[in-house]
């Protein structure tokens, strides 16, 4: 038996996403903190050093408040290419 194809019920969004959406110094910062991290905090776990998990745990945390700071200066991004971008990325 053919299936009838329903209607699509989405809606699109009105403009297009951050050209640079994880490509940022910020968020390099972040995912290679956290992964150093947690291999820190790992070792610290095979070996039973709770100093070590407390290290890699503090690593952590030094990853997410300087990647938070790294976006609010907003490095490798240009106000002037998002002021570029069209507010009607479909082209209607």
């Amino acid at each position: 038996m053919p299936q009838i194809p329903q209607p699509q019920t989405y809606t699109l969004p009105p403009a297009s996403p951050s050209h640079h959406h994880g490509r940022t110094v910020a968020a390099w910062i972040l995912a290679v903190g956290v992964t150093i991290a947690t291999l820190v905090a790992g070792i610290g776990m095979i070996f039973s050093e709770m100093t070590v998990i407390y290290v890699g745990a503090g690593i952590g945390a030094a990853a997410i408040i300087v990647s938070i700071i790294a976006r609010a200066a907003r490095p490798g991004r240009s106000d002037g290419e998002d002021a570029k971008r069209s507010a009607d990325w479909y082209g209607n």
